[in-house]
């Protein structure tokens, strides 16, 4: 639980920590945001705090970028990444050091991603090759046109002394698929200032080639404070995993009310035993 609870705080929002493929249910115009706001180059440093009771340790640090490069064949791509690392008491549980990268064209599809783990013994890469197809091959090519995207999967494990395994999945989803780095921006980036509070959104996850819903809630627009006395205007959303037809426990995130909607704050609790919080650093 504490390794599952690291990693979405880092992640900053409710999704698995095994490598998953998302298919984003239908989102209207109107709710979704210009996708302008996530290619705008930028680094964001977080804090993340174990909370129970008087302890109130710091337990891991996690970097968030997002720049526009060119790839070996001269075409513009934007790359998001998440580089994450665990700090004092976790290191004595186990230690943490895990890379994701995702990659967009320049319609803010995503094409690749990349999942580097090393949890203690356990060390892992995840490799997705997104092959997308549109409705209409004659029309431009825009993230709301995509009919169903191929997914190609290349991952080797490995666990303390024991053999490498290598394994090769291909699987189809509906719509664009997303990893859990770059369906990331699509909750980010949902049009919260025209959207109704207690609004639902319903988001489609594949762990692997099984089926998961994390349900994105908006709870309207707060006052987020942080650690170090600043005070933000902030659109709060609950996101949770739907198991057996019942929520699970709520994900907070606090989104800047600014236009790049930067993750300011998001707090989950642990099942008896306290809370694990997760701050911008500023």
């Amino acid at each position: 639980m504490l390794r599952k609870s690291f990693l979405l705080l880092l992640l900053l929002y409710a999704c698995a920590t095994a490598p998953a493929i998302y298919a984003i249910s239908p989102i209207l115009p109107q709710e979704q945001a210009a996708w302008a706001a996530s290619n705008t180059p930028e680094s964001l440093e977080y804090n993340i705090y174990f909370h129970m009771g008087l302890i109130n340790a710091k337990a891991g640090y996690g970097k968030l970028s997002f720049t526009k490069e060119t790839d070996k064949h001269g075409q513009t791509v934007y790359h998001g990444r998440l580089a994450g690392k665990s700090l004092s008491i976790v290191e004595h549980i186990m230690k943490v050091r895990d890379t994701l990268d995702c990659y967009f064209n320049e319609d803010m599809v995503p094409t690749r991603f990349r999942k580097g783990t090393h949890e203690g013994s356990y060390n892992a890469v995840a490799n997705y090759y997104y092959h997308t197809h549109w409705h209409n091959k004659s029309a431009a090519k825009r993230l709301n046109n995509v009919d169903s995207t191929s997914v190609e999967l290349k991952r080797w494990r490995k666990k303390g002394k024991d053999a490498a395994v290598n394994r090769a999945v291909d699987f189809t989803n509906e719509g664009v698929a997303y990893d859990m780095l770059s369906v990331f921006y699509s909750v980010r980036h949902l049009d919260y200032d025209n959207m109704k509070k207690g609004k639902r959104i319903k988001f489609v996850c594949y762990d692997g080639i099984t089926q998961q819903t994390i349900n994105v809630d908006y709870c309207g627009v707060e006052k987020c404070e942080l650690r170090n006395g600043k005070v933000h205007k902030a659109f709060l959303i609950d996101l949770n995993f739907a198991t057996k037809g019942q929520d699970d426990t709520p994900l907070k995130v606090w989104l800047s009310t600014t236009p790049d909607h930067r993750p300011l704050k998001a707090i989950i609790g642990l099942k008896r035993i306290g809370s694990i919080r997760c701050e911008i650093q500023e």
